[in-house]
């Protein structure tokens, strides 16, 4: 299989915690969703622990896609991992890696592990796909950033 990997780092200045806690509530998901996007869960198996379902209905450029998104690893105060069952890409793998800092900081490592459907005709989606991906990410970090630092 042909995987690409991206990934995203923000400091929090809060505890380990604090920001595991903030992940595994789902009802932060649209707080830190981009405005260019709307993210609306439309079921999910609680309480969220490993093998969790989660249907996700995601509205981006005019399109609607439904993700169905399985909870693979929560490692309390350490990671949470999900991994989508269905959605637009071959394979979608979304690693979240929590880790302390000194003086109460946090340090936050997102890795998003894909496979492109198509493949190698996909290929010319892939620049696209790393932009979206980036603008994304540090949306979701400034927003994180601002709500886990009040």
């Amino acid at each position: 299989m042909n995987s690409f990997q991206y990934q995203f780092e923000c400091l929090i200045d809060t505890t380990p915690h604090r920001v595991y806690e903030f992940h595994c509530d789902t009802n932060n998901l649209p707080k830190i969703t981009p405005p260019w996007m709307k993210a609306n869960i439309i079921n999910i198996d609680l309480p969220l622990g490993t093998n969790s379902i989660i249907e996700v209905d995601i509205k981006q450029y005019g399109l609607n896609q439904k993700w169905l998104v399985q909870v693979d690893k929560m490692i309390p105060y350490n990671s949470v991992a999900e991994k989508a069952l269905t959605s637009p890409f071959k394979a979608f793998y979304h690693d979240r890696v929590i880790e302390a800092i000194q003086n109460n900081k946090t340090l936050l490592k997102e890795t998003i592990t894909l496979s492109l459907p198509l493949f190698p005709l996909s290929l010319i989606a892939l620049p696209l796909i790393k932009r979206d991906l980036q603008r994304m990410f540090e949306h979701r970090h400034r927003m994180t950033k601002a709500i886990l630092e009040r």
